[in-house]
């Protein structure tokens, strides 16, 4: 599936790797997000077509991203993407983020996928990224926090983080897919706001329904 304009290779090469999957929550959790609720809808109605007025559970469930991108947004994921700001595991928000991710992290795999438990750290550890809770939920957006060395006295020594944005040209793939969404949001009201005009019973009929 080609979905970007661009003609390079290496970003053909990432899609076929399964960029587009974070790509696309990453969008719809920022630029996106007032999108999402027609997006979910559309795709609902297409399964529902396509199976004529019958879903298979499974199928709808993973064709929906409304439920994760909340549970992101919960967990407030878009605050570890301030670039300068750095960060410990025992900040205090990130013993508050830890918390609130190990309370919800039955919700956590069934709609994101990836297993949280008590014995994670809030960030991660320098040569095992995958024990570290942030970077397991950013890796979803395909995103992660660099380590930039260790702060403290030798024998109390911490782990320092912080975000660099990536070089990956994800901007200029947002841009694009902004302005087809606004397109199409416009090209609704457009087509909402004839049907109202040419049908004056139209309104009280779908008011009625």
């Amino acid at each position: 599936m080609v979905l970007f304009s661009h003609k390079k290779s290496d970003l053909v090469e990432r899609d076929d790797d399964g960029w587009y999957p974070q790509l696309r929550m990453h969008y719809y959790l920022t630029l996106g997000r007032e999108f999402l609720t027609n997006r979910d809808a559309k795709r609902a109605k297409a399964q529902l077509e396509a199976g004529e007025n019958s879903i298979w559970k499974p199928d709808f469930n993973k064709g929906q991203l409304l439920p994760a991108v909340l549970l992101l947004e919960n967990l407030n994921l878009l605050q570890f993407l301030t670039p300068d700001v750095q960060l410990r595991g025992s900040d205090e928000k990130m013993l508050e983020f830890k918390a609130l991710a190990v309370q919800h992290r039955h919700v956590i795999k069934n709609y994101l996928n990836v297993t949280i438990s008590e014995k994670h750290t809030p960030i991660a550890f320098p040569l095992r990224v995958a024990e570290g809770i942030a970077q397991k939920l950013l890796a979803k957006i395909d995103l992660k926090l660099n380590y930039v060395g260790r702060l403290g006295k030798r024998e109390n020594r911490e782990c320092v983080y912080q975000f660099v944005a990536p070089d990956d040209q994800r901007d200029s793939i947002f841009g694009q897919w902004l302005n087809r969404d606004e397109l199409f949001q416009n090209e609704l009201v457009s087509v909402s706001n004839n049907i109202s005009t040419t049908t004056p019973g139209a309104t009280r009929f779908c008011e009625v329904g």
